[in-house]
């Protein structure tokens, strides 16, 4: 389809070097997209399967390191047309187990992170861009045990729509994607038991996939959403059916 040919476009993508973040870079390289991979440690295993890539380190829980690779981006490549914003953390434990350190770390990653990126990539980004922050169905339903993971996740639904509102102004596109349970590294270490439990509570019989997420991502990205800005879309095989 023409509407998904990203060729001319640039594309920064953070938390890149596996699972979701990985495999939309590969997925946007594919269909023509140049891309600025993202990681704390330089990912050049997936920069070598992206055409063009370059691979640059930095922590984006720190707005130093990510002022630094948003010079060395408009210094490669020159501004920006897609910023998907992927890279996190989860830290399980309940409100009166969980370190004070882990629930910062959280805070300072998985909201700050996205916060930090927009805030130094927003001259870059072109008009007609678009950004994709991930979220995840657990910042709506707040499952027991995330007394981290689930607040933060929550505080990027409600920065996606800020930033909807003020990147308007300059003609971009910001929107969420609110993963389920997605059969990744991050989710690899469940107990069988609470894997079942989440596959019996999700109408469409399955966890979710690397490539359930990647479609979503490229809709988006893509002119066939050019409508669609400050949303949150929920990819959980029903798991989670809100208003």
């Amino acid at each position: 389809m023409n509407e998904l040919d990203f060729r001319g476009k640039t594309a920064l993508i953070t938390g890149a070097s596996r699972g979701i973040g990985a495999a939309i870079a590969i997925a946007l390289s594919q269909r023509g997209a140049r891309c600025v991979l993202n990681d704390l440690i330089a990912p050049t295993e997936t920069a070598g399967k992206c055409a063009g890539a370059v691979a640059v380190a930095g922590d984006v829980s720190r707005f130093d390191s990510v002022a630094a690779m948003a010079e060395q981006i408009k210094a490669s490549v020159g501004g920006l047309d897609i910023i998907i914003n992927n890279a996190g953390i989860l830290r399980e434990k309940s409100i009166k187990k969980i370190e004070l350190a882990d629930f910062e770390a959280s805070l300072k990653i998985n909201l700050g992170g996205p916060f930090n990126v927009l805030r130094a990539c927003a001259d870059l980004l072109r008009e007609g861009g678009c950004v994709v922050n991930m979220a995840s169905v657990a910042g709506t339903l707040g499952f027991f045990g995330q007394a981290a993971y689930a607040p933060s996740k929550a505080g990027v639904m409600a920065l996606t729509k800020v930033a909807a509102r003020e990147f308007a102004r300059q003609k971009v596109r910001v929107n969420a994607i609110a993963p389920g349970v997605i059969a990744t590294e991050m989710t690899a270490g469940m107990k069988d038991d609470v894997t079942a439990g989440f596959i019996a509570q999700t109408p469409l019989g399955r966890l979710g996939t690397t490539e359930d997420i990647v479609g979503v991502a490229l809709f988006l990205c893509s002119p066939l959403s050019a409508y669609i800005t400050g949303q949150v879309i929920h990819v959980n095989g029903g798991f989670y059916m809100g208003a």
